[in-house]
């Protein structure tokens, strides 16, 4: 099954005061630790790379790497119409969702779940650590009419709730994988 990678870099960071994927932590954009990570992965991996962002520095740059780059212009609408203009834009029937703010999620991790999923027979698919789920997740065809219908600030979390039975979920040995960082670099969970 060939999947699409969908980096979904066009948040407005309103709980951080400033613009979150731009800012540097460790001595880079925060952005370029997801975009780094998927870097190392075997090109087979993913049959296409697409970012949505509203922001002109990670469009630029990440189309001279290769990415497919959906600007959008209405990020008020939030996670769900950044969801949307990636399945729009991407030629395939699987996609893997991975968001920009997660700096400590390693390739390794990322390639695993991929793989992992790809022999579960599951139909979608979320990283876990204990009870906690989150990104990135995957999903086939058969769940794009309900990711179609997502609005506001609502992500694949309430898909994969409706379809527990569904879902292939992959654990991770360290929670700090799926954490985001948020208003003054404090750390959040990082749910789908």
């Amino acid at each position: 099954m060939k999947i699409s990678l969908i980096l979904l870099a066009a948040g407005d960071s309103r709980r951080f005061g400033s613009n979150k994927l731009l800012y540097e932590l460790h001595g880079k954009p925060m952005y370029r630790y997801s975009v780094d990570e998927v870097a190392k992965l075997d090109t087979t991996v993913f049959a296409e790379k697409i970012v949505v962002s509203q922001y002109d520095e990670i469009l630029d740059t990440l189309s001279k790497e290769g990415y497919l780059t959906v600007r959008n212009t209405e990020s008020y609408l939030g996670i769900s119409h950044s969801i949307q203009l990636g399945l729009a834009a991407s030629e395939e029937e699987a996609w893997c969702f991975l968001v920009a703010d997660q700096p400590y999620l390693k390739a390794e991790t990322l390639e695993r779940f991929v793989e992992a999923f790809q022999t579960s027979g599951k139909s979608c698919a979320c990283v876990r650590y204990g009870n906690r789920t989150g990104n990135p997740c995957i999903f086939t065809s058969e769940y794009q009419k309900e990711l179609l219908e997502l609005a506001g600030d609502i992500g694949g979390k309430r898909v994969i709730n409706k379809h527990l039975d569904e879902t292939f979920f992959y654990d991770v040995g360290d929670r700090k994988e799926l954490e985001d960082i948020d208003v003054n670099n404090r750390v959040y969970g990082n749910g789908v």
